[in-house]
């Protein structure tokens, strides 16, 4: 019994170390690679060709090259949206430059815009979340006087902070709003 639980408790480990490998021998072995393009593309990461020809090389196996373009320029079409390259950036993720040269120009006011709320709201949340925690032990009896004082410190800074903070927050929900309003985005 005590085996069994080791080998369950190490599975789920195993499992997300294995997903570290660009693929399997099997996966290699069945891959439909327009698909594996495809989905690449679409996805919004850069080519990884190369990771596959190194991970199915070990089974002597060669990725169809022309199959995986054809996929992954099919890919880029769906991923390299203004709107889509815009609703990525607002939750951190996305990236224009895996995009068409030919395409960047056009995509990168809508990929700024949206980083620059992301980055924005970020920092505000943290600078919230510390105000708090600041707060909380700058008054709390159970920390030493020491403790008390340096997290009284950090609280007066943090205060000090506040106009800026809050006006690059109000400033990147303005700009967020005026891009979405003129460029028709929900």
């Amino acid at each position: 019994m005590m085996i069994l639980n080791k080998i369950l408790w190490i599975m789920p480990i195993l499992a997300s170390l294995s997903g570290c490998a660009a693929m399997s021998l099997e996966q290699c072995k069945t891959a439909n690679w327009l698909v594996v393009g495809e989905k690449d593309g679409s996805d919004g990461r850069e080519r990884r060709l190369d990771q596959y020809l190194k991970a199915c090389s070990k089974g002597n196996i060669v990725p169809d090259q022309v199959l995986y373009e054809q996929g992954y320029q099919k890919g880029q079409r769906y991923y390299c949206q203004p709107d889509n390259i815009f609703y990525e950036a607002l939750k951190g993720n996305g990236n224009y430059q895996v995009c068409p040269v030919e395409n960047r120009a056009v995509l990168r006011p809508y990929y700024q815009v949206a980083h620059n709320y992301y980055n924005a709201e970020n920092e505000y949340q943290r600078y919230q979340d510390n105000f708090k925690e600041y707060a909380r032990k700058a008054y709390d009896d159970k920390l030493k006087q020491e403790e008390r004082d340096r997290y009284l410190k950090l609280f007066k800074d943090l205060q000090n902070n506040s106009d800026r903070m809050n006006r690059n927050y109000r400033d990147a929900i303005r700009v967020l709003e005026k891009f979405k309003y003129e460029h028709g985005l929900k």
